[in-house]
Parts: structure tokens; C-alpha cells; sequence
């Protein structure tokens, strides 16, 4: 509770400390039911260890989320079980200091070793007695704390005090983070699906939307009336994307020279000045496949229960206009079922994955898997083999996955500037910096850099709010929970993205169908992006989707929205709720409808 005070700067008044000690005894509730069940029995073995159990299991899932809390500013979410699997472990634990697993094993051992049993007493507990006080305490406590959060949101919405409110709105949904009960909240989680409820509930609530969702969605940027403007020959024969992990815009010295020296980047501080690049280029949902899925499909929300075959993807247009389409990835294959669920989900022609890479005689994987080094040379021994070819290719790379990014540059050949650094991203960036320089340089030697051929940088999604995230990134408008993520295009053939206008906002929806009209593809109706190489009528934008919530930003408006917000700030937040349900409930429909 201290942390989440203090990380998240809550205000200490009488709102918090409801809050803290809502939170308190709801955190002990399952071990406090426990004990008076035991109590009843205490000669009994069944009880004693049912007691025991309870508490490690809340003990271990509390340990869980706090570490999950200082990465992501956030409890446990759906989207951690998802990804929760051997592999993910592995990769954890390979980047994880030795001193900082000591310090967590430790702990919990600690923990553990204070369970004690009290010696039964002379007379037996009366457990309705004990019943009432841990229910009154738990009413009494959460009644104040709910209380007092609805009584004080009521008022200042009544008194008309609007910037109050919004202001209040932020600092209730901290709070929330105090009061929650941890292992009643993350069960739910593992069992509970936010996109599916939503779907329901759109199918009873909005199909379609109103006139005035569809007016307003049109001032906001988000629906446009003007025709994708297609190339009428493409642009290039092969398009080549390298998506890295977690890297935020800001990763660079040529964003953030405060926290990265001028010596940690300058590779790809040299592409931001030689090619065509988008400054405020945002992520559109995490994690991982979330990202990959508003990057190939266009849309905010993915849901592996809806069938993906024949589902509209950048893959499946650019191969049925005779493109290759090929995707490797640096982890296992096994990992969130990728082997399956992107052939199905996103249509790739050729998955290639650790296990593949291995097969064909690449060494060196560790951890989450391949190291970058490792994946572009790859890259480059496969291009070479297809030159001349016609093909979208997607390498997607590793080594800056949270908590600890890795890298491969040793002490003395690390550059004075920051080698004495802590700070593990820095290195990690500067490894990215290096092994894309080598990458690059390799391409140009090998003759793969032509007029014909496109690369494109960027990343799968934006960092999770937490962890040294936190100390490099220091505008808070830039480390939201969506964020900013690079996007830069590199060719010797410049011309075609001529249009391309740096400072506009934009996310991961736009890349597909800006890639596609380069081809000479039309995009796909159902594709929520626009063509960043075209003028509308409508004010460029950038927009997001994690959690519950839609993110918004533009030049002239920016906005959070709560997807179930019951004091709406303004028509375009209600109206993009609709909008993000309709565009959802759109997706689960056969392609025909």
C-alpha cells in the first residue's frame, strides 16, 4: 500500500487512508476465514493444513502481484495468464538478477516460516461471534471507503465542478488499487474475460452506432468518408519488418537525451535524421499479440476465440496479390500457442520460430530465446536466398522484454558515456542500436538494399509503466499505459513516401493499410486504420486500446476513456465506447456480414 502511495503520488487524506485500511482487511480475509475454521477443530489435520494452504496460496499470489504492480503500475490482468507458460518463465528468470531472486526467495521463506499455530485453548471459539466481527469489519470498512469515493464524485459532479471531477476520477481509480482484494481479484482474472463480456454486452446494447457517434467519431478522425487512396503500381516488390519488444519512442537519444547519451544510439539516431519517420507513432493495444494484432489487422482488440481463418490481415492481402508472406519469431513456438494461433489469426504462409531457427543450425538461444544478433543474421541468410523475390517480411526480435532487457556487449567495449550505468534499458537500447547497425551494414554489402525493397523499424507495443520505464521516460503523457513506440522507413527509394508528414499522430492501426495502398493493395473494409500517405478532412489521431480503456490523442484533444465510465466527460468519450465495442462486435462477424 505504502508503494502504490508513493509510486502513483495519491494524495494522504481521508480517502486514501479509507482506502489503505479497506485494503488491509481485505487482504487478510481469506486467512482470517481460514483460522476460524480451523479454530473450530484444531486437533484436526485436514483443517491445519487447509489453513496453511490458504495462506501460502495468498501469501504467493500477493508476492506475484507486487512484482507485477512495480512493472506495470497495475494488478495482475487477464493478459498475464495468457502469457503465463514455461517459456515466459524461462525468460523471466534468464533476465532476472541473482541478488534480486536471493532477496524474493528469501522473503517468502520468511513469510512462510512465521505461520505459527497457537496451542488450542481451554474452551472452543464461537465461531458466529467470529463470523459477525470479520464480516462487520469488512462491511464497515469497505462501506466507508466505497462511501465516501461515490459520495465525493457525486457531489462535485452535481456542483457542476468539472475539472475537479476529472481530476477526482483519476486519483479514485489509484485508490481502487489500495482497496482491492488481491487473490479474490487475480482469480478473477484468470477466469474472466473482459473482450468476451464486451462482446455480449454489445450485441444487446450497439450494433451499430448512432448518428451521433458516427458524427462524432468523424471530428475525432476515427471514421472518414474519403476512399483509401491506393497506389495504381506498387511501390516495392519487398517490404522487410523488423518489430522489436517493448521499445519506446524514447529509447533513443534523439528523443531523450537526458537519459540516453548521444553514444548509446547513434545508428538509429542516424536513420531518424536520413528517412522518413512518425514522431508520435503510438502503440494500439498490449501485450505482444495484441500489438502484432493491431499492426496486422488493423484492429484494437484481439480474441483468440473468434475464428481467425479468413479474417482480413496485412498477410492475407499482400499474399493474395502473389507476396510471400513470412513471419520469425525469436521465441518458441510454443509460446502462447504462436505456431497456431498466428497462422490462424494472422495468415503468415511461413511461421518460423526457435525451433525451426535450431534446425537449421543457430545457436545461442537463452532465456525468452534468440538474442538479436542471432535473429538478423538469420534474417539476412534467408533474404539472400529469396533476392529478387516478392515478399512481406516480418522478423520479430526479443532482447528488450521486461523486466531486464539483454545484451550482449561486455564492460569494456560498453561506451564511457553510460558504462557504468544501473540502468539495464540504457545497455539494452544500445544493443538494439548496435546489432541494427550490423544488420544494416550486412544488407547494404550484400547488395539487399535496393529501390525496390522497404524496411520498416518499429516495436510490438510500448513498455509496461513500471520498473526503470519509470526513471527514463519522465513525462507522465508519455508513459501511459499506451504510449509511443518508434516508426521509421528505410529505402533508397524515398519518393513514395514523400507524403509521409513526421509530426502527425498515428498507431499501430495505420501501419497495414498504409503498407498496402504503397502496394497497390486495396485495403480491407474492415481495417480501422488510415493511410498515413493521405490528407482527410478529419484531424490526424493516435488511438489505443488497454485494460478497460480507450486511448486518445491528437493536436488539439487528448483523452483516457473508461470503456463502463458512468459520468462520461464529454460526448466523445461516450461515443467512443460505442465506437470500440462496435468495431469489436464487427471483428467477431463472419467476413460476409
Amino acid at each position: 500500500a505504502g508503494y502504490i502511495i508513493h509510486t502513483l503520488e495519491l494524495d494522504v487524506g481521508v480517502c486514501t487512508a479509507l482506502g489503505v485500511l479497506a485494503g488491509l482487511n481485505n487482504n487478510v480475509l481469506l486467512p482470517l476465514l481460514a483460522a476460524a475454521y480451523y479454530h473450530q477443530q484444531p486437533q484436526s489435520r485436514l483443517r491445519r493444513y487447509l489453513y496453511f494452504a490458504v495462506y501460502v496460496v495468498n501469501l504467493l499470489v500477493l508476492g506475484v502481484d507486487v512484482v507485477y504492480f512495480w512493472q506495470t503500475q497495475m494488478h495482475v490482468q487477464a493478459v498475464f495468464f495468457r502469457n503465463l507458460n514455461i517459456y515466459a518463465a524461462e525468460g523471466v528468470l534468464s533476465g532476472f538478477p541473482l541478488d534480486q531472486g536471493v532477496g524474493v526467495a528469501v522473503v517468502a521463506a520468511v513469510f512462510v516460516l512465521l505461520f505459527r499455530l497457537p496451542t488450542a485453548g481451554r474452551h472452543k471459539p464461537n465461531l458466529p461471534w467470529q463470523m459477525l466481527v470479520i464480516c462487520s469489519c469488512t462491511l464497515v470498512l469497505n462501506g466507508l471507503y466505497w462511501g465516501s469515493r461515490h459520495l465525493s464524485m457525486y457531489a462535485l459532479h452535481e456542483t457542476g465542478l468539472w475539472s475537479d471531477e476529472q481530476v477526482e476520477k483519476s486519483r479514485q481509480e489509484y485508490r481502487d488499487l489500495l482497496a482491492t482484494p488481491v487473490t479474490p481479484y487475480v482469480a478473477h482474472k484468470a477466469m474472466f474475460s473482459k473482450e468476451k463480456v464486451m462482446r455480449q454486452a454489445v450485441s444487446v446494447k450497439q450494433k451499430a452506432l448512432t448518428e451521433t457517434d458516427e458524427r462524432l467519431m468523424r471530428q475525432l478522425g476515427l471514421l472518414r468518408d474519403e476512399p483509401f487512396a491506393v497506389a495504381k503500381q506498387p511501390a516495392y516488390d519487398r517490404v522487410v519488418m523488423l518489430i522489436l519488444e517493448s521499445v519506446h519512442r524514447d529509447y533513443f537519444h534523439h528523443y531523450n537525451p537526458d537519459k540516453f547519451p548521444e553514444d548509446c544510439t547513434p545508428f538509429v539516431d542516424s536513420l531518424l535524421r536520413k528517412y522518413p519517420h512518425m514522431d508520435n507513432y503510438y502503440a494500439s493495444a498490449v501485450p505482444t499479440t495484441e500489438g502484432l494484432n493491431a499492426t496486422f489487422r488493423s484492429l484494437l482488440l484481439f480474441d483468440g476465440d473468434i475464428p481467425g481463418e479468413g479474417q482480413p490481415s496485412l498477410f492475407r492481402s499482400v499474399q493474395a496479390h502473389g507476396y510471400r508472406g513470412v513471419f520469425l519469431s525469436a521465441s518458441s513456438k510454443y509460446y502462447n500457442n504462436e505456431f497456431r494461433e498466428y497462422t490462424t489469426q494472422f495468415g503468415m504462409q511461413e511461421y518460423y520460430a526457435r525451433e525451426a531457427l535450431e534446425e537449421m543450425g543457430y545457436e545461442g538461444a537463452s532465456g525468452w530465446g534468440f538474442h538479436n544478433d542471432v535473429m538478423y543474421r538469420a534474417t539476412l541468410d534467408m533474404l539472400k536466398k529469396r533476392r529478387g523475390e516478392k515478399f512481406l517480411w516480418v522478423t520479430k526480435t526479443l532482447d528488450m522484454h521486461q523486466p531486464y532487457p539483454y545484451y550482449g556487449i561486455s564492460w569494456e567495449a560498453t561506451p564511457e558515456s553510460f558504462r557504468n550505468s544501473q540502468l539495464v534499458t540504457v545497455h539494452g537500447a544500445n544493443w538494439v542500436d548496435v546489432t541494427l547497425r550490423e544488420f544494416f551494414e550486412a544488407v547494404e554489402r550484400e547488395g539487399l538494399m535496393d529501390d525496390r525493397t522497404l524496411f520498416v523499424i518499429t516495436s510490438d507495443h510500448n513498455p509496461h509503466s513500471g520498473g526503470e520505464y519509470m526513471e527514463l521516460v519522465t513525462n507522465p503523457a508519455d508513459r501511459q499505459m499506451i504510449a509511443p513506440i518508434p516508426l521509421i522507413f528505410v529505402s533508397k527509394n524515398l519518393a513514395p513516401l514523400d507524403a509521409l508528414r513526421t509530426k502527425e499522430y498515428a498507431s499501430q492501426i495505420d501501419l497495414a493499410p498504409t503498407l498496402l495502398c504503397l502496394l497497390g493493395i486495396e485495403p480491407p473494409a474492415r481495417f480501422l486504420g488510415r493511410n498515413l500517405l493521405q490528407r482527410y478532412a478529419s484531424p490526424p489521431c493516435a488511438l489505443g486500446f488497454f485494460g478497460d480503456k480507450a486511448f486518445y490523442y491528437s493536436d488539439d484533444l487528448s483523452f483516457v476513456d473508461k470503456v463502463d465510465e458512468p459520468y462520461p466527460a464529454h460526448d466523445y468519450e461516450d461515443s467512443l465506447a460505442n465506437y470500440v465495442m462496435w468495431s469489436y462486435y464487427r471483428s467477431s462477424l463472419p467476413v460476409d456480414e
